[in-house]
Order: structure tokens, then sequence, then C-alpha cells
């Protein structure tokens, strides 16, 4: 019989310490490990379940009901920062069996199975990073997807008219949202690398790498890297465009001031006459 895992990308970041604090004070065993993921286990209607909060905002929840999850959720939103409007999730099905060599996907049927004598919360601990890097990964998607679209008017009015059709102070804006953009997406990329949880524990390794091809982690980022390449030609068009306008301003400012001067020129001379 199969339960369910749920994970979440629910803001910027946990503060993991508050909230071992926090269940500490609830009489809650947890642990963090790695600095950047929590675990707790605990039991509800006669039934345990295993939740890992990670510090980029992230949750995964095995074996627990929804009600459940939306009140733990709240609970934990005192601890968090940057909550998303739209919060992301995910789900997928597993099961624990007592026989077997080691943990493993189904590939076929989409389903963690989860070997009963293997370390089992290590092993969803390790499978647990995959499917948090996943949701993690949505958001940064959403983000670049939402970018291109409010910007894809730039590269049609260059076509069609060889100029863009924006003011100094919006061309400054679009220019700082893009950077914006970029710079997030790049200063957070390191949540997507190898975590360190597997310089220690090197045999859980491959359940990760395992949770990463299950969800096409390397595919999605190489899309959502020539999707930055995209921002960064749009940045750079829009930066050029700024640079001409300053300088197409100041060639007619020189030009005027030439002109006032000759007129000058001219009209002292008129005046000698």
């Amino acid at each position: 019989m199969s339960s369910e895992c749920i994970f979440y990308c629910i803001c910027g970041s946990y503060n993991l310490s508050s909230i071992s604090s926090y269940l500490k004070d609830k009489e809650i065993k947890s642990k963090i490990y790695s600095k950047d993921v929590l675990y707790f286990k605990n039991k509800h209607q006669n039934r345990f379940y295993d939740v890992f909060i990670y510090s980029y905002g992230c949750i995964v929840f095995w074996g627990i009901s929804d009600d459940l999850i939306k009140q733990i959720i709240q609970e934990l939103s005192p601890f968090s920062s940057e909550i998303l409007k739209n919060v992301i999730s995910d789900k997928c099905q597993y099961k624990i069996v007592p026989e077997g060599d080691s943990s493993f996907i189904d590939m076929e049927n989409d389903v963690i199975v989860l070997h009963k004598d293997d370390g089992i919360y290590l092993a969803k601990l390790a499978f647990s990073y995959g499917l948090s890097q996943s949701v993690k990964l949505s958001v940064f998607e959403d983000s670049v997807d939402k970018t291109i679209e409010e910007n894809k008017k730039i590269p049609v009015d260059l076509i069609q008219t060889g100029k863009i059709s924006l003011s100094k102070q919006s061309l400054a804006k679009k220019i700082g949202s893009l950077f914006a953009e970029r710079n997030y997406i790049n200063l957070n990329n390191n949540i997507l690398d190898t975590p360190e949880f597997f310089w220690k524990h090197p045999r859980y390794e491959q359940y990760y790498e395992m949770s990463i091809k299950f969800l096409d982690l390397s595919q999605r980022i190489h899309v959502l890297n020539s999707k930055l390449n995209i921002i960064r030609d749009l940045y750079s068009i829009l930066s050029d465009e700024l640079k001409h306008a300053h300088s197409s301003r100041l060639e007619i400012v020189v030009i005027l001031l030439i002109f006032l001067e000759v007129c000058i020129g001219l009209l002292e001379l008129m005046l000698v006459k």
C-alpha cells in the first residue's frame, strides 16, 4: 500500500534555528543537518509522519494529511521570510517494503520505494533534497517566464519600428527589473547544487541523484539557463538603447550650443557694423 509525499515551496527562506526552538517548546524533537534542513518526526491519529524543512523555503511532508499540512505551514509562517503569493507544490507516491537491497524510484509507476532497513529517515531526507529543489526550481522558472512574457514586446518593437518605444525613465526601470531578476536567480542558483549533506553521507547520494533524474532537474536547469540568457540579451539591448538615447541628447545639446554661439557671433558682428 502506498502513501503520499507532498512537497512545497512556501517562501524565500526559513529560520531553522527558530523553528527548532519552537518545536522544542512543543516537546517535539528535531535535528538540523548541514545547516540547511531540519527534520522532525511526530504522531497524528496514531500514525507517524516525517517533515523536512529546508532553509531555502521548502517543506517535504511524508505520510501526512492535507489538513495537518495546512496547520503546520501556518504554524511555521512566523519563521519565514518573503512568503510567495503563489505557493508551489507537487506530490508523488511512496511505499515501504520489508525486502530488497536498497531504496529506489520505480520510474514506470512514479513511486518511491523505501527499503525498511535502509536507514529509512535518511533515505527520505536524501530523496527530499531532490523534491525540494524541484519546487524551488519551479519558482525560478515561473519568475523567469513572467519576466520574458512582460518584455516580449521589446523585440517586436525593434522589428516593426527599428526602435524601442519607451521613455528614458521606463527604459531605466526595465533595465533595473531585468538586472534584479538575473541577480536573484544567479545568487540563488547554489540551492540547486549537490547539497553538503552528502559529503558526510555519501551512500545516500544515489537517492538524491535518482530524485533529480526522476524530476528532470538537469534538463530544467539547462532550459532555465537558456531563458536567463534571453534576459541577459534583453538587458544588453536596453542598456545599449539607453546609452544611445543619452548620446543622442548630448549631440543635440552640442549642436544647439554651437548654433547659439554662431548666432551670438553674428549678432556681435551686426552690432559692430
